[in-house]
């Protein structure tokens, strides 16, 4: 069994795996704006919560996995990089913390990579080797495998800067800095502020609505409100944008979509994969799309089989005769 942690950007979910299985979870408000490091102290006794509902202990734990936003070197176990969250947490040992809390060793890796690996190791992926996963979340995730391997690149950014490619050069400036990033123009927390801008706004359901996002936006476009569906309609331009340009990069056979926008997703997958041929490159065919049936669980799930996997590596090596060396 292992102890999971994902730390999100609205909610810190808290997981106990074992064998692609979660036994038991629960989630904590991340604050994420206030930092990370005075929440450990929480999620630990959040972990101890959940030990003690299941009628287990720590002795019974492998191991602990930690997904995080931003970019991660997976080697020395930390945050190098992030916009606008949780920037206390850079270079932070966490190694170190999971030790004095828990004793156990860690595993760490960013939210989206653990989500794919959780989705092609027990889930609407599993089994694939070539596979890009977009998160509609708060803001746009993505992450890539080729060939069965994660894509990292040199210094560990590679495939999980989807939600920043360029998708209107013109397009808004995005909170990294890039003019027009498909997170600027569609994602979750820039459409209310973008919107409000458009002509028609103001004659629209959606400006009688207090935090609104996906979900208001395909409920209203569906009771007929004409500026949610010309909203829908950019969006779904600028989604479709993006995959295509995930495609391009990373000749998946898989497109696996997750978070909070999937919830519609009988609704906006036809009109996403519209289309698609005639806007991407594809010699071969097309790719398959998949949706995550449980995107709360993804990370936790990839983080158990990284923990798993890790520790399986370092007895291997243990193990090893100097001949085999």
């Amino acid at each position: 069994m292992n102890v999971t942690i994902d730390f999100g950007g609205t909610n810190i979910k808290i997981g106990l795996v074992q064998e692609g299985a979660v036994l038991a979870k629960t989630s904590i408000p991340a604050n994420s704006g206030d930092g990370m490091l005075a929440r450990l102290p929480e999620a630990e006794r959040a972990v101890r919560g959940l030990l003690a509902g299941a009628g287990a202990d720590l002795g019974q734990c492998e191991g602990v996995g930690l997904s995080l936003p931003g970019i991660v070197d997976t080697g020395r176990k930390t945050l190098v990089s992030i916009k606008g969250k949780y920037t206390d947490a850079i270079g932070y040992d966490y190694a170190g913390w999971a030790k004095a809390a828990f004793g156990l060793p860690l595993a760490v890796e960013n939210d989206a990579r653990a989500a794919l690996l959780g989705e092609v190791a027990y889930g609407a992926a599993r089994g694939e080797r070539d596979a890009v996963l977009v998160i509609f979340g708060t803001g746009i995730g993505t992450a890539a495998m080729m060939e069965g391997r994660v894509v990292r690149g040199k210094h560990d950014q590679a495939g999980i800067l989807g939600g920043h490619l360029t998708t209107d050069v013109y397009g808004v400036r995005c909170a990294c800095g890039n003019p027009g990033c498909l997170e600027a123009q569609a994602s979750h927390w820039s459409i209310p502020q973008r919107a409000a801008k458009l002509p028609g706004f103001a004659a629209s359901a959606l400006a009688r609505e207090n935090g609104w996002g996906y979900e208001a936006i395909v409920k209203a476009a569906l009771e007929g409100d004409r500026f949610a569906n010309r909203l829908l309609d950019d969006l779904i331009v600028h989604w479709r944008a993006g995959i295509v340009n995930l495609i391009h990069a990373y000749d998946p056979e898989v497109v696996i979509l997750s978070g909070g926008l999937m919830k519609s997703a009988d609704v906006l997958l036809p009109r996403l994969t519209e289309r698609l041929e005639a806007s991407a490159w594809l010699s071969w065919g097309a790719p398959r799309f998949v949706v995550a049936q449980d995107p709360e669980t993804s990370a936790l799930l990839g983080m158990s089989y990284l923990v798993s996997r890790q520790l399986a590596g370092a007895d291997a090596e243990r193990n090893r005769s100097p001949e085999k060396a």
